[in-house]
């Protein structure tokens, strides 16, 4: 089965309109896997208010506190996905998600 991946340079998610207008884009795209950099976010214990703006499958963020364009995402569209591991290498820069 194959899977469409799209990565995206996205320049900051911390502004509710931009967030908001950036999911709807990418949820009305014809991708499996979205990989975004530059989200803009600092580091929490929590993304569960982001997680829960996408809502088209699981998400999976990481900020960082190192600069202003700290931040990585993975969303996937639809429920078939399930998560075996987590892993903030770089908190921010690298997110690792392992799953089936």
């Amino acid at each position: 089965m194959s899977k469409s991946l799209l990565t995206l340079n996205i320049r900051s998610v911390k502004d509710q309109v931009r967030r908001v207008g950036m999911l709807s884009f990418l949820a009305a795209q014809n991708h499996d896997v979205c990989f975004l950099q530059e989200c803009g976010i600092p580091y929490a214990q929590s993304y569960s208010q982001l997680e829960r703006q996408w809502t088209h499958g699981p998400s999976f963020w990481s900020g960082g506190n190192n600069c202003k364009s700290s931040g990585v995402a993975i969303l996937i569209k639809g429920r078939h996905f399930t998560t075996d591991r987590v892993t903030e290498q770089v908190n921010g820069r690298v997110l690792v998600v392992d799953g089936s």
